[in-house]
């Protein structure tokens, strides 16, 4: 078939592609031209020879072109993330990544059906699903780099190409959020071997519910246990109670902010040692 060396060719690349050490960013656009070009060769061989049956047509539309389709999806979805993705923040990122993984997962359950059956390796719907004839009862649905057509599309092969190419983009979103945990957690560990709390538990749970009533961590639109974990975490601040230490800071006799107060006191102190007012 006039298919074969335009496949052959295009699995060479792809290969020598995933096998070099470039950066995702840069695979993911290599990726996206190689497969589009190789889209464009396809239906121009489909135009210039056709299918001689609908047997021929159903192996085109169900196995070969979703070859390189899947693909520009994938490397499509990569190249998107790479570039949205949070540049600092472990947690924004990881945040985003998981935002990625639920659009996937939606995806998949809008498809259940048809995934089911090309799972089980059903054929009885393949001539519905996978010749010309019936795209036209299906409506038009056009996104990302690829569309359908009347002459390059059935009314389905768009949809068995995005499962393959966002499954291959969720193994991707797993990888690359394990990378950012344990990225996270070698730059925690070393941060806390230099930066370590030695204050009192109290001190640090006045300090932390000052910051939120201060609203200087996200505008104060933030839990406050997040704001415990997270920064008792990097601090490495022993486990403690912080809603029973707060409750105890308020029925507290004397100063309620003794931290705060004590903090401002020795902030002047030292302002005045340093102009020497203290002489």
């Amino acid at each position: 078939m006039f298919y074969s060396s335009i496949i052959k060719e295009f699995d060479e690349k792809i290969t020598l592609l995933e096998k070099g050490n470039d950066s995702t960013l840069f695979r993911a656009e290599k990726g996206i031209d190689t497969a589009s070009k190789t889209l464009t060769r396809l239906k121009e061989g489909l135009i210039k020879f056709g299918v001689r049956s609908a047997q021929e047509e159903i192996r085109f539309f169900k196995i070969i072109k979703v070859r390189p389709m899947r693909y520009l999806i994938y490397y499509t979805e990569v190249r998107s993330s790479e570039l949205r993705i949070p540049k600092w923040g472990c947690v924004k990122q990881l945040d985003f990544l998981e935002e990625q993984i639920k659009k996937v997962n939606q995806f998949f359950s809008r498809h259940t059906d048809f995934l089911l059956y090309m799972e089980q390796g059903y054929t009885h719907f393949d001539e519905h699903y996978f010749t010309r004839e019936y795209l036209n009862r299906n409506p038009v649905v056009k996104s990302y780099p690829y569309y359908k057509d009347p002459v390059f599309n059935t009314s389905h092969d768009e949809i068995w190409a995005r499962i393959k190419g966002l499954a291959m983009y969720a193994n991707y979103l797993k990888i690359k959020s394990l990378e950012i945990k344990n990225c996270c957690k070698t730059n925690r560990a070393v941060t806390q071997k230099e930066l370590l709390w030695t204050g009192s538990y109290a001190a640090f749970v006045e300090l932390v519910y000052g910051l939120q009533a201060m609203g200087y961590i996200n505008k104060g639109n933030v839990d406050i246990k997040k704001i415990v974990d997270l920064l008792g975490d990097f601090l490495d601040v022993p486990k403690g109670n912080h809603s029973r230490t707060y409750n105890e800071l308020k029925s507290r006799k004397g100063s309620q902010i003794k931290f705060f107060q004590e903090t401002g006191r020795k902030l002047l102190e030292k302002m005045d040692e340093e102009d020497g007012l203290d002489e």
